[in-house]
């Protein structure tokens, strides 16, 4: 007789992991230090287990290739297209390019600029069935790209796309197309961001979605999905980042069972992507296929309790948007009467308020910036997709086309594990926006370090300490910085309690992690002269 598989560990109840959570947290409030809130909507648990799953039986009892199709399409394998998009506006270097890709790899190409009249030359010599056009406009692809990047959540990506689908469909069957006809011809494009686990549950709930939307018209079948990577995150500074970003979210994308992906360059927010930038995105693909086996596996995030949730959850909560959106008329009457733009946009300010503040983090912009890259010389094209990272990129931009490059001094001065701290978050803040950083190791008194302030000749000198001897330390120093460089902004770096005693002996800012970095640093800007 086989023993069963680990029945030498005794089952451990929900209440035991709650009682130990709680007993580590020691008092900290579990709400808030343990669960994530999504813009969603959506509490992100810190764990799942089984008993999360067992109110969604009808998402879980279904085989790959079955109705409602969040195993995915397929019953034996996960394959999907490889299509490049070309980037070359001349003709016969865009035939040349398509060629290339398709040599090196691509299973399609997209070409992105063109006219009707180019489609016989852009095409040359290749398979009609590996050509795609972005340029010529058919109502049967629902792109959603548009309201990623301009800000939507998830929810309202998928209930728009839902809607734009129905409006499809019911404009097909009305020309006199059968319910299998129309809904063989319609597919979605859409952007795939870099909330990984979230994105893998939004496109399998965009196939649950639109399986039931079909098996309304009689018809059994789901969405085909093209997903591309998003450039909502793509940063023009530290772009080799992009790299990053765009395999997580092609990772995403085959995860849950996309049926083609483009990954778009990672210097295409701000340049024409190059032989090189192009390789890359396409090697992305290539390398999920042919050194992970991604194509392989059918439906690889199957019995995930945390995915199958978030799945459901996001599929309830797109359905009953969607259904908002037809009760008042659909989706075209939501376009005209603004509700679709006026709901993106409060999404946009949530987002942006998380950018400002960093807790949304890109990686070489709004945190941890290169202080020795310069990109103003390498943008070649206009900056015109709304993008996250954007507000601070043309801070920085600011900086590097005034000419002028404030100082921010550094003082450093008591505890040495705070001072340290601080000093790191200082000089990302500052960082952020283009400044030279004057860092300090340890600064023994006023005197030393007026002698300093003299010989970097800063704009700004940014105090960083513990907040139990800010006191002390602002009491010594500020009153004698202010009378020998009236003109240097005096800062705290913190928030400390008793802000308002050291504003009394000098201190004129605080700046810590609930200051809005983009509201405090475009005031420096005017300030300083930069703006």
């Amino acid at each position: 007789m086989k023993e069963k598989l680990f029945a030498e560990f005794p089952d451990v109840s929900t209440e035991e992991w709650e009682a130990t959570i709680n007993a580590d947290l020691k008092g900290a409030d579990y709400e808030k230090k343990l669960i994530w809130k999504t813009l969603e909507g959506i509490s992100v648990k810190p764990y799942y287990r089984k008993a999360d799953t067992d109110g969604i039986s009808w998402l879980l009892n279904n085989l790959p290739g079955e109705f409602p199709f969040a195993r995915g399409t397929k019953k034996t394998d996960n394959n999907w297209e490889i299509r490049e998009n070309i980037y070359e506006e001349n003709v016969a270097a865009a035939n040349a390019a398509a060629k290339n890709a398709l040599e090196r790899g691509a299973d399609a190409v997209c070409f992105l600029h063109g006219t009707e009249a180019d489609i016989e030359s852009l095409s040359a010599g290749i398979d009609p069935s590996k050509v795609h056009f972005d340029f010529v406009e058919n109502n049967s692809v629902i792109k959603t790209h548009s309201y990623h990047n301009a800000g939507a959540n998830i929810i309202q990506e998928l209930s728009i796309a839902l809607s734009a689908g129905l409006e499809q469909m019911d404009a097909l069957t009305e020309a006199g197309q059968t319910a299998e006809q129309a809904a063989a011809q319609i597919s979605f494009s859409i952007s795939v961001g870099s909330r990984y686990f979230l994105e893998i549950a939004k496109i399998r709930a965009l196939r649950i979605l639109w399986a039931n939307v079909l098996k309304g018209y009689g018809v059994t079948g789901t969405a085909k999905i093209h997903a591309s990577t998003s450039m909502w995150n793509a940063t023009v500074f530290d772009p080799n980042v992009n790299m990053l970003r765009v395999t997580t979210e092609a990772m995403s994308a085959a995860i849950a069972g996309a049926d083609s992906i483009t990954v778009i360059p990672f210097d295409a927010v701000f340049k024409k992507p190059d032989q090189f930038s192009c390789r890359i995105a396409r090697n992305v693909q290539l390398l999920l296929k042919n050194e992970c086996n991604f194509h392989k596996i059918v439906d690889p995030s199957a019995g995930s309790y945390y995915i199958e949730t978030l799945t459901e959850q996001i599929a309830s909560k797109a359905l009953e948007a969607f259904k908002k959106i037809e009760s008042e008329g659909g989706l075209k009457v939501a376009l005209q009467n603004g509700s679709i733009q006026k709901a993106i946009d409060e999404s946009w300010k949530q987002k942006e308020k998380l950018i400002s503040q960093r807790r949304e983090v890109f990686i070489g912009t709004n945190q941890y910036p290169n202080l020795q890259e310069t990109m103003s010389d390498k943008i070649t094209t206009e900056l015109n997709i709304r993008r996250g990272p954007q507000v601070f990129e043309m801070l920085r931009l600011q900086t590097e086309r005034s000419g002028k490059t404030p100082k921010v001094f550094l003082w450093t001065a008591g505890d040495l594990a705070m001072r340290l701290a601080r000093a790191t978050f200082i000089k990302n803040f500052f960082g952020c926006a283009g400044y030279t950083i004057i860092d300090t190791n340890g600064i023994p008194n006023a005197a030393e370090g007026l002698e300093l302030v003299k010989k970097e000749n800063p704009q700004i000198v940014v105090l960083c300490s513990k907040d139990e001897e800010y006191l002390d330390l602002v009491k010594e120093i500020f009153p004698a910085l202010e009378k020998e460089f009236p003109n240097i902004v005096r800062i705290v770096a913190g928030n400390p309690k008793n802000a308002e005693d050291l504003k009394a002996v000098g201190a004129q800012d605080f700046i810590h992690v609930l200051t809005n970095a983009i509201e405090s640093l475009s005031a420096y800007q005017k300030k300083l002269g930069v703006a």
